[in-house]
């Protein structure tokens, strides 16, 4: 990765997250993040796409908010467009953000 990389994935992080990090999410969306930190490390299009269909599944279910499916789903979309390593960092900023919570 070239530091122009390396600075828009920054400037994009930040964009995302704002100063105040990632709202409180519930113990349904922490385990996605959990799961889609797992699917960017191992970098894995078929698994995302089960991911994209779990998360639906939940939210039709009631079991994650529509803001928490949108949140999965930004995150979702980095991976997808090939940047991984910002997606997986971005889901574990998700879960640092609900320590102390």
């Amino acid at each position: 990765m070239n530091r122009r990389d390396y600075l828009a994935g920054a400037l994009a992080l930040l964009t995302i997250i704002g100063c105040g990090g990632y709202p409180e999410v519930s113990p349904a969306a922490y385990e996605m993040a959990k799961t889609l930190s797992t699917v960017c490390n191992l970098q894995n299009d078929q698994q995302l796409q089960r991911f994209r269909t779990l998360i639906d599944d939940k939210l039709s279910a009631g079991e994650i908010t529509a803001s928490e499916h949108a949140m999965l789903s930004r995150i979702a979309d980095m991976a997808e467009s090939g940047d991984w390593q910002n997606a997986e960092l971005e889901t574990r900023q998700m879960m640092l953000d609900q320590a102390g919570r």
